[in-house]
């Protein structure tokens, strides 16, 4: 077929040819701008934190201050100056005023902070924060001095866990030293202000010592970006893509010079890139439907364009190979149902046609072949006569009444009107009548006819059988000089029956026989008599399959001829006779 690749094909490896480079260009464009809105929330991001960690930096720096301004304090000399030597009124008095001062000191904090001043060689101290107790001097002294440190508060909530630094001086000779406390809600309630000014929901992390949230944090998110956080080693500030059970989060962190912790934003990527993605999404549900409704238009194009050519391609190819009978089904409600119902008009034309041609050139072979016969009938007619002579003259009187009645049989048969259609033991009865006749006339050949009783009844085109039985006298018997014989045997197996007539005559060589088998099926032509053909055509256009002659060598040397036609199993195999 001449059309290797149909239309549905090249419609469909077009389609894909415009889509893919749309797709390539589209998702580089869509990798720009997801590459620049990144960019540009964590530069965002990044500078909010900034300016948070600069605020906090400078309240902690403030508060770092501090240890430095009490320590000299006026008022924290006198006191150290009077040590146990004054009254217990000044002490009070004095230990009043420091702690005044200590007040408004705090007081100048944006952060709730504790100011304590702890004195060894007195045995005392004074703090904004009542709860402090000198025993604490103990742990503070474990601590390395100047640095910043997380205590978590003993007997209370981890609300109450704090930062604490302290400073080592001396004063007047006088060991002092001066702590700094703030409370984990300060951060807390500045994380708080930070998430309701930007969105996002920063929080304080150490690798070692946990977390600071605010107190509208989610929990269950923080605690595995902590995990994962805890696995990385961190720099100074940075940004990260952390993928947990919720999705992927964009994670900027900053570690504060103060306290040494990170204070850490997350962003879920989702929410970055949500508009993008869904326009991203949009556009492929677009691609999607367009190759949907262009594989439906190709294959409706397929099926109202290319499925009616092959169908005519089909029915012309047909009419290539003699298929006249080929007709096209007109489902095709477009300008092809027009073509195919022409199509169709012109294939009942031809048809019409080449079988009222075959029709004739049937009649003229059967014409030739009754002019022959009535050419050679009165020959075999006067022979057969001058044999009832000659026995009657001899007095052969049982020679005489068997040619007689053999003769008058077989002219019967061949002479009344009727259909051209009889069964098998009808004609078995007009070769046994000739093959009489011609032994009786002959004497030196033996005929033998064994045809099964379930064929006899089978319906077979008429004078069929005589002219291969002709065939063998003529061409067999007569022209050998042995004593001949013809075997006539039928074979059925229900749906191909065959008829075999052999003789042991000359026969003739295998390149004759071949010669001969193929002009059956070529045109007659004024070289070849007509009897084998006729019967070969008859049967090969009456029939189905392989029906027809098949010609070949006996086993003894003679010729074969086998009449072949099949049938359907179960159908009419009882034709009735017609004529008297």
């Amino acid at each position: 077929m001449p059309i290797k690749t149909t239309i549905f094909g090249k419609i469909v490896v077009l389609i894909v040819s415009l889509l893919i480079p749309i797709l390539i260009l589209y998702s580089y464009f869509y990798k720009v701008s997801v590459d620049v809105v990144k960019s540009q929330v964590v530069s965002n991001n990044w500078n909010r934190l900034s300016f948070f960690m600069s605020q906090m930096e400078t309240t902690i720096d403030q508060l770092t201050k501090y240890s430095v301004i009490v320590s000299r304090l006026p008022s924290m000399r006198d006191f150290l100056e009077s040590g146990e030597t004054g009254t217990p009124y000044e002490r009070f008095r004095k230990r009043a005023r420091i702690e005044e001062q200590l007040i408004l000191q705090n007081a100048t904090s944006v952060w709730v902070s504790q100011l304590t001043v702890f004195m060894p060689d007195l045995k005392d101290m004074i703090s904004t924060d009542y709860s402090i107790t000198y025993e604490e001097i103990h742990d503070l002294l474990r601590r390395e001095s100047q640095r910043w440190t997380h205590m978590e508060a003993k007997g209370v909530s981890e609300d109450s866990d704090y930062f604490s630094r302290y400073t080592h001086t001396r004063l007047n000779d006088k060991e002092l030293l001066v702590e700094v406390r703030f409370t984990d809600d300060n951060i807390r309630n500045m994380l708080s202000d930070f998430k309701r000014t930007g969105g996002t929901s920063p929080f304080f992390y150490h690798p070692e010592l946990g977390t600071i949230l605010s107190r509208d944090s989610d929990a269950a998110v923080i605690g595995q970006l902590v995990s994962e956080l805890n696995r990385m080693a961190l720099d100074a500030g940075g940004s990260k893509t952390i993928a947990i059970d919720r999705g992927r989060y964009s994670v900027i962190y900053l570690q504060s010079k103060s306290l040494g912790w990170y204070l850490v934003d997350y962003e879920p990527i989702e929410d970055i890139l949500g508009p993008i993605t869904k326009s991203r999404n949009l556009f492929y549900v677009s691609v999607a439907l367009l190759l949907v409704m262009s594989v439906l238009a190709a294959l409706l194009l397929y099926w109202q364009v290319q499925m009616p050519i092959k169908q005519l391609i089909r029915g012309v190819q047909g009419l290539r190979h003699g298929n006249y009978a080929v007709r096209l089904s007109t489902k095709f409600h477009n300008e092809f149902e027009y073509l195919f119902l022409r199509f169709n008009q012109m294939a009942e034309q031809i048809q019409e046609l080449i079988e009222t041609i075959y029709e004739e050139k049937i009649r003229v072979r059967e014409a030739t072949l009754k002019q022959l016969q009535s050419q050679i009938n009165p020959h075999f007619l006067y022979n057969c006569l001058f044999f009832i002579k000659n026995m009657a003259s001899m007095g052969n009187r049982e020679a005489v009444i068997a040619m007689a009645l053999n003769l008058g049989e077989f002219y019967r048969y061949n002479t009344r009107a009727g259909s051209d259609i009889v069964m098998v033991e009808d004609e078995m009865r007009l070769v046994t009548n000739y093959l009489t006749i011609q032994n009786l006339r002959l004497e030196r050949f033996h005929f033998e006819i064994d045809i099964p009783d379930g064929m006899r009844r089978l319906p077979i085109p008429r004078l069929s059988v005589q002219p291969l039985v002709e065939n063998a006298v003529i061409h067999g018997i007569e022209r050998s000089d042995r004593f001949g014989i013809i075997c006539v045997t039928g074979y059925s197996d229900g749906r191909v029956h065959r008829i075999v007539v052999q003789d042991n005559g000359p026969g003739m060589s295998a390149e004759e026989l071949e010669r001969l088998q193929r002009r059956l099926s070529l045109p007659m032509d004024d070289e070849m008599g007509c009897g084998l053909w006729n019967v070969h055509q008859r049967l090969l256009h009456r029939y189905r399959g392989d029906s027809g002659l098949r010609l070949s060598l006996g086993e003894s040397g003679g010729f074969t001829v086998v009449m072949q036609w099949e049938t359907d199993l179960g159908g009419e195999r009882h034709v009735s006779s017609a004529g008297g």
